[in-house]
């Protein structure tokens, strides 16, 4: 009854009153909709990302989160760590709601959660970390389909007037062996993260609803449970486990020219 209560009186799901903002993490940039319809919270690594992201987002329905650095490992951490960690507090703070058995996806803040991270090694180390969350902590919002992933770009190629954008060496490969039809030399940009590019950019190619790609993240299990053994085994506490995987899955460079 008291939490029932407690809930009336917050209404984590609005947005109107002043005190509701107050209480919301410092570096979140909210966006203004009353309502959780069509909002959308960018999830991104560090300032620099998150001051591109200002300059690109709709203030509407878009909000940005920038977190510091590495999540912490939920699977390779003890339990009372999770309540003490600042970027997992923020986090939940921003969203609306708590974790484990405390999460209610009714209290969701936002309709869609955007994982949007450098395109790069890094930053697929911390697109795992939060999905790792996601799933132990909060595996509803999976389910019911809120969790996404952003596709930035890797490079980005000029010629002339013509620019295009690529995700990866495949794809840029094919534009630089067809030409994308300018004038002069095919100038290559790689970009380094998110901070990288400007708003244009970013807004473009990562955050604009008409132009972006997203992956829509699923748990799309034949054997109930399969999808939970493994990323126990690639994200637990034993390293063995780890170890086993990558020898039986990983392509290994047979000869090395060195």
């Amino acid at each position: 009854a008291e939490e029932r209560l407690r809930r009336r009186q917050e209404k984590e799901t609005q947005r109107k009153s002043a005190t509701k903002k107050l209480r919301l993490p410092g570096k979140l940039t909210d966006c203004t909709s009353k309502t959780r319809e069509g909002t959308e919270l960018f999830i991104v690594e560090g300032d620099s990302a998150g001051g591109s992201g200002k300059g690109a987002r709709n203030r509407v329905n878009q909000a940005l989160l920038p977190l510091k650095g590495k999540i912490l490992n939920v699977l390779g951490a003890a339990s009372n760590k999770l309540g003490s960690n600042a970027e997992i507090s923020d986090l939940c703070e921003a969203l609306g709601v708590g974790i484990g058995t405390k999460f209610n996806i009714d209290d969701l803040r936002y309709e869609k959660v955007i994982i949007m991270t450098d395109a790069d090694v890094d930053g697929a180390h911390i697109a795992s970390l939060l999905m790792t969350f996601f799933f132990s902590q909060m595996r509803p919002l999976i389910d019911a389909g809120h969790l996404y992933l952003a596709c930035p770009p890797l490079f980005r190629l000029t010629q002339g007037a013509k620019r295009v954008y690529c995700l990866d060496e495949a794809e840029k490969d094919l534009w630089l062996a067809k030409g994308l039809g300018g004038k002069g030399k095919i100038d290559v940009s790689r970009f380094k993260g998110l901070g990288e590019m400007d708003a244009k950019d970013l807004k473009e190619t990562t955050m604009d609803p008409s132009t972006r790609k997203l992956i829509r993240v699923t748990v799309d299990e034949d054997t109930p449970g399969e999808t939970g053994d493994l990323i126990e085994r690639l994200m637990g506490k034993k390293p063995e486990k780890r170890f086993e995987y990558i020898q039986a899955n990983a392509k290994f460079v047979e000869e090395l020219d060195l």
